[in-house]
């Protein structure tokens, strides 16, 4: 039973406040968000699927999200005595998803190209429970201006938002994540980082690397909740190559050694460690999709429990899935005893439209989201203003939302959105409610009590208790309403009892 009183935890209080649109969603069940805003670039955001028919995926999507993302809850309302109050006044509020549904946050342009309370700080924690840092926890960006890594940091987390990190070790020497004398040490020519005259050290590149894999694990500590370790081992195995020596750079003695030691500071802080790669889900590349899965098992061969599996599905036209063949290829990655996190998407390029792009997240999310092995669905960026590819599935650049808004927003937070209100009969209130984290409340007459809860996988009863008592006339089965409505055809029942009838 959880504790009588009124929500005043501040961080809960904040993620109540995130939202404002969703008491008018709630209210306006069924209606699109984008035709209450008056979206105008385009006339419809689900043009495909207008009629009130599901195609058959969604509706085995819908079968899968109800029994694995719902549960039953029951809530009690009784006196002072114990007794159940018949026709209380109930309402459940849900604040919080349990599932993470997060964005790539960009540090410059969060601190220093955008001002407090502008689009960029508000729709943030507005439409996320997490975040990820675009570039700031990277090796080199991290080590050339840690303050923005930290003042970045700060802020997400002061908006209540889960942070993941991203990442420890990338060897993409292209996307200027790592430092110019790792460059040099790694044999590798940089022109852009000045590095012109290599030479290969593979000794440095170990020491260096381990060192800063060490140092920035334990400097956020638990302000992280999970790490991507070495990220793209996969298609990007340069570190593990030059120390190892080895093709496969997905199997290197180094690699199973730096998530043993990442495995060690984890647990210190009960950090999660993670793979995370591209080309693992889409395409579908089955290639790519084994030598994953090769990397996943050779780390847990090498004595390391993965806490996460990280698909990047950065989609163009030519690479997209049905719902099918999504669930096949998480499917692939279901039974590591790791979650599975869709990590880097978006949709971008090509000939499709912004329609089809909304309908196209619409199905992936959702299917996503039914799939019980996975706990994240995590943009890479959610506006083309600030977007690798100028292609972010929310928002164009002017801030004029895209369909892709109404598909995101109409299924997290109306579809899969638990924001109801009703009478107990007999004293109690059921429902079926979506996991996450809850106000609930009850009042009769002039008593009133109120609780936080997180609901989760197992069925749920909450009591909550007021200081009043229920009565002998209290008519199992009738609200308030309804017994005073039906006062006069029921005059005789006090009489009739034995005992004077008290009032509640």
């Amino acid at each position: 039973m959880g504790d009588e009183t009124t929500a005043g935890d501040s961080s809960r209080q904040r993620s109540m406040l995130r939202r404002p649109f969703l008491g008018a969603v709630g209210a306006c069940s069924g209606l699109g968000i984008a035709s209450a805003l008056g979206l105008s670039r385009t006339d419809s955001v689900r043009a495909t699927q207008d009629d009130d028919e599901e195609t058959d995926w969604e509706a085995e999507a819908d079968e899968r999200i109800e029994e694995h993302r719902t549960t039953d809850l029951e809530v009690r309302v009784v006196d002072r005595n114990g007794d159940p109050i018949d026709g209380a006044d109930v309402d459940i509020t849900m604040s919080e998803h349990e599932y993470g549904f997060g964005t790539a946050v960009n540090a410059g342009t969060l601190l220093e190209e955008t001002e407090p309370g502008d689009e960029y700080h508000e729709h943030i924690p507005e439409l996320f429970n997490k975040a990820v840092l675009e570039n700031q926890h990277k090796w080199r960006f991290f080590e050339d201006d840690q303050d923005l890594a930290d003042e970045a940091t700060e802020w997400i987390l002061e908006q209540d938002l889960e942070l993941r990190g991203h990442t420890c070790l990338w060897a993409s020497v292209d996307s200027a994540a790592v430092p110019e004398d790792v460059v040099s040490a790694m044999g590798r020519e940089w022109d852009e980082g000045d590095v012109t005259d290599p030479e290969e050290d593979p000794d440095h590149v170990l020491e260096r690397a381990t060192e800063h894999l060490e140092t920035i694990m334990e400097h956020y500590g638990d302000d992280i909740t999970e790490w991507d370790v070495v990220n793209e081992a996969v298609n990007e195995p340069g570190f593990i190559r030059t120390i190892d020596g080895v093709n496969r750079g997905f199997e290197g003695p180094t690699l199973a050694e730096w998530y043993q030691r990442a495995a060690e500071i984890g647990d210190e802080y009960d950090v999660g460690v993670d793979v995370n790669d591209y080309n693992v889900l889409v395409g579908p590349n089955q290639g790519t999709r084994e030598f994953y899965q090769d990397q996943i098992e050779f780390l847990r061969e090498e004595g390391v429990d993965l806490d996460g599996i990280g698909l990047q599905c950065h989609f163009s036209e030519g690479n997209t899935l049905d719902s099918e063949q999504v669930m096949d290829g998480i499917d692939l990655y279901a039974d590591y005893d790791a979650d599975v996190r869709i990590t880097e998407f978006d949709t971008e390029g090509g000939s499709w439209d912004d329609n089809e792009k909304a309908d196209y997240l619409h199905m992936f999310l959702k299917t996503v989201f039914s799939h019980p092995a996975t706990t994240d669905f995590v943009m890479w960026g959610f506006w083309d203003g600030r977007h690798w590819y100028d292609d972010a599935p929310l928002f164009y650049e002017d801030w004029e939302p895209k369909p892709g808004y109404d598909a995101y927003t109409n299924l997290v937070f109306d579809e899969w959105w638990t924001d109801e209100d009703g009478q107990t009969d007999s004293g109690v209130y059921e429902t079926q409610a979506f996991h996450g984290e809850y106000e609930l409340s009850a009042s009769y007459e002039d008593e009133s009590a109120s609780t936080t809860t997180t609901i989760t996988g197992e069925d749920e009863t909450i009591e909550l208790e007021l200081d009043n008592e229920a009565g002998e006339d209290s008519i199992p089965g009738f609200g308030v309403g309804a017994a005073l409505a039906g006062l006069a055809g029921l005059a005789g029942y006090a009489w009739l009892r034995d005992g004077d009838a008290e009032t509640a």
